[in-house]
């Protein structure tokens, strides 16, 4: 899962979330230069055509030429599909490793290696891993039932020995303007220091399910709105509470809300991009579960979460 630390390379990506409605397809062009340098592409959907982000994994900057602006992001919101941060001793207590043998992709040799639920059973994701630079080149999600959920694939990769110093400059050209996004506070894995830093009790579920446990929490402040965000993580797997004093739901995209009971508060579930967002309000708070669960399994979280 470190690969990309020591090796550098360019190459075409092809990711496709499968939804409820309608799949969601992107393409990006990307070219890394170890161990921290990015420089992403997107090349579809029509919608995002032209974006690009470059980042050094401190700072990132997301072009966007149709409206003349650079936004400064968090990296974590911008990574590649077929990256990703593992906490690799929890993940070996909670879900059981197999190799599944030679294959090929893109044109490479892999490993294909699944990951299995030890309390379920159920095989939650698939690794495609080269041969000989050990990065991943296919990454599969699957949900509960067994079916597809997303899929992320190298259409095309060269190893590099290097790449040109100048593809990765962090500038702001004339014309554009720079905006800040959220700001956050430092990352802590003890969520008390937190209560100060907002006007609200901070509220956490008590039930987790199986093999998750909170990661860390931290503090953003978006549009003079101070919300709170606690992440938990079996490993592999990852959800997140938001909690504000905003008093609304979250705008979703037309038709795509759907009524579900949080305890015995009414919510709204929907998909975004790959992800489950479960929202409901309770005593002035908003409340909002994000990760890769099933709306049941957040609305199950949810019921426990009590202001």
């Amino acid at each position: 899962m470190r690969a990309d630390e020591a090796v550098s390379y360019s190459g075409t990506i092809t990711s496709v979330v499968y939804q409820p409605r309608s799949d969601v397809a992107t393409v990006i062009r990307i070219d890394h230069k170890a161990p921290t340098s990015w420089r992403i592409w997107y090349v579809a959907p029509a919608d995002a055509y032209g974006r690009l982000i470059v980042s050094n994994e401190s700072l990132t900057y997301q072009y966007e030429p149709k409206v003349g602006r650079v936004y400064s992001n968090p990296w974590s919101e911008s990574a590649p599909p077929v990256t990703g941060e593992f906490d690799v001793g929890r993940l070996a207590r909670n879900y059981t490793i197999d190799v599944a043998g030679p294959a090929t992709v893109a044109g490479r040799g892999v490993q294909a290696v699944s990951v299995i639920s030890k309390y379920s059973g159920n095989l939650v994701e698939r690794f495609w891993i080269d041969d000989e630079s050990k990065l991943v080149l296919r990454r599969e999600r699957y949900h509960p039932d067994g079916s597809l959920a997303f899929k992320s694939e190298f259409d095309n990769v060269r190893l590099v020995n290097d790449l040109p110093k100048s593809l990765f400059d962090l500038v702001v050209p004339p014309g554009m303007a720079l905006v800040a996004g959220a700001s956050y506070a430092q990352s802590s894995t003890d969520v008390t220091p937190l209560a100060g830093s907002v006007r609200f009790k901070i509220v956490a579920p008590k039930d987790l399910p199986d093999g998750f446990a909170l990661e860390k929490g931290d503090v953003a402040s978006n549009s003079g709105v101070d919300t709170i965000q606690l992440v938990y993580t079996d490993g592999l797997r990852t959800f997140s509470l938001f909690e504000n004093a905003g008093g609304k739901l979250p705008t979703f995209d037309a038709n795509s809300a759907h009524a579900i009971p949080v305890g015995s508060a009414a919510g709204e579930f929907a998909y975004q991009t790959g992800v489950t967002l479960v929202s409901w309000l309770d005593d002035g708070l908003n409340l909002t579960l994000v990760g890769d669960l099933s709306p049941r399994e957040l609305a199950r979280i949810g019921a426990d979460v009590k202001p």
